[in-house]
């Protein structure tokens, strides 16, 4: 099969013009950085020695573009656009602004991007800061921390605390997060993959978890990541099993994806688990995944339509349905290029929609556990809300344990959030089926 004309190799010979292009693909196609890149590479081979640099590149540009694009503005540039060109002007501010644009590839590459090199090189070393002087407000957050205004207004309507401090840190690498198997010693492993590199810390509050300190890198690569002694998750993710206590039950994941939490409520106790999810592809994934933790005899996999339902007689329930991802974007910071609030409305009808037929299908008695990986208070609030008033034969449980902070609209809830608990942005709530 022939690669899609927009990845073919062009003349490009400098990592900034690679990353423009990766960027301005990511965007047209609405996918992830990681994937294009991993596509562009596969396509052109010979440029892998540049990856480290395009990964910094591209991370930094998406994280940071609208503040890019004021700086560029302040210069007499623009309008914006995702264009390579644009992609390529916005890369070189960056690398400006953080000190390491060299007056060589400025004078070789910003007329590429039309741009006056003195004009960028002027901005080396410049404070942030400076240019959203004179902004105001839901003004300011958004251009200085690169969030949509209307995203900045979700998360002002969810009332986050310290809400600055948690746009700056979605603009960092996340804290990496193992979840270990039963039986296995934390500090007999703690010793083994130091030794390859990878140095883990106990959690507290989680048995079966350990935060990656250093080599988060070489996590996947070890012997004993390949036997299945451990998998990556997130702790607010592995939360979730723990608060649905599947022991002994019969469990459902009816939006399972790779099946990591199905495979995390087998290793829990669950009786069996059923995991499926809308698309084949992920059930590859997913089979991947429990054929590694050798937890494949205590799951099935399902291919099927969360919005009906594939099994009732269930004992608890997991329900993470799709969702905008804010919660992520220390992993995925290239979302907030694309994403509207019509997006959002869109996910919480589906959201409510697949949260709605999993109660309809639970049987008395039973339990209901909604999460998901964002923080707007339409993904969040408003679903549970909106549940509990369709649905008088349910009521919200405590979600315990209780890791996260208490939402003031809804304190029979969880969110755990990234500058407060070195988690990704997660909200947690449990429905018990009367």
């Amino acid at each position: 099969m022939a690669a899609p004309k927009s990845l073919r190799w062009l003349p490009m010979v400098l990592p900034e013009e690679v990353a423009a292009r990766i960027l301005s693909e990511t965007v047209r196609r609405r996918a992830s950085l990681r994937d294009t890149a991993a596509r562009f590479f596969a396509q052109n081979p010979e440029l892998d020695y540049m990856k480290p640099i395009v990964r910094v590149l591209t991370l930094g540009v998406a994280r940071n573009y609208m503040l890019l694009d004021k700086v560029l503005e302040r210069l007499g540039y623009g309008p914006p656009s995702h264009s390579t060109r644009w992609m390529l002007a916005r890369t070189l501010a960056y690398e400006a602004v953080s000190g390491k644009l060299k007056p060589s590839r400025a004078r070789k590459l910003a007329p590429k991007a039309g741009l006056d090199a003195d004009k960028i090189l002027e901005l080396r070393g410049a404070e942030p800061r400076e240019f959203v002087r004179g902004l105001g407000g839901v003004e300011k957050l958004s251009v200085l921390y690169s969030f949509p205004r209307w995203m900045v207004e979700e998360l002002l309507e969810a009332e986050i605390p310290e809400l600055p401090r948690l746009l700056e840190a979605l603009n960092r690498d996340p804290v990496r997060w193992i979840r270990v198997k039963p039986g296995v010693d934390i500090e007999w492993l703690r010793e083994r993959l130091q030794g390859q590199g990878v140095e883990i810390e106990p959690d507290r509050d989680l048995p079966d978890m350990a935060r990656i300190v250093s080599g988060d890198s070489k996590a996947t690569r070890t012997e004993e990541y390949q036997k299945g002694l451990y998998i990556l998750q997130d702790k607010a993710s592995a939360l979730v099993s723990w608060v649905a206590r599947p022991q002994g039950r019969i469990a459902v994941d009816p939006t399972a994806g790779a099946a990591v939490k199905a495979s995390h409520m087998a290793w829990l106790g669950a009786r069996y688990v059923v995991a499926g999810d809308v698309k084949p592809e992920r059930i590859g994934e997913a089979k991947r995944t429990l054929g590694r933790l050798a937890v494949g005899h205590l799951v099935d996999l399902v291919a099927g339509d969360a919005r009906q339902p594939y099994l009732r007689g269930f004992g608890v329930a997991v329900v993470d349905p799709p969702c905008s991802d804010v919660g992520r974007l220390q992993y995925e910071p290239e979302v907030k290029l694309w994403l509207t609030r019509g997006d959002i409305h869109y996910f919480r009808r589906l959201q409510l929609r697949i949260a709605s037929a999993v109660v309809e299908a639970a049987p008395p008695g039973s339990t209901i556990v909604y999460s998901v990986c964002t923080l707007t208070r339409s993904e969040t609030i408003w679903v549970i809300r909106r549940l509990l008033e369709r649905h008088s034969d349910v009521e919200l449980a405590e979600p315990e344990p209780v890791l996260g902070e208490k939402p003031r609209r809804l304190p029979r809830s969880q969110r755990l959030l990234p500058h407060l608990h070195a988690t990704q942005g997660f909200f947690i709530a449990k429905l018990a089926k009367l």
